[in-house]
């Protein structure tokens, strides 16, 4: 059974947005030709970037 509450299955998520986070920016550092890799790296991370900031954003404002 899952003993997590809301709050905390937001915490997680937020870990692991910003984990995903760093890897892309692995990726983009490490990426070669063609260019369009980059590129979709990019969009990627910016997607991630985004969702990070709104779940950050709903942890910060969670009510109990």
């Amino acid at each position: 059974m899952d003993t997590e509450n809301a709050k905390q299955h937001i915490a997680d998520a937020t870990n692991q947005l910003s984990n995903a986070r760093k890897c892309l920016d692995n990726g983009l550092r490490n990426a070669e030709k063609p260019p369009e890799n980059k590129q979709q790296i990019r969009e990627t991370l910016n997607a991630v970037q985004g969702a990070l900031q709104s779940a950050t954003a709903t942890l910060t404002n969670y009510k109990e």
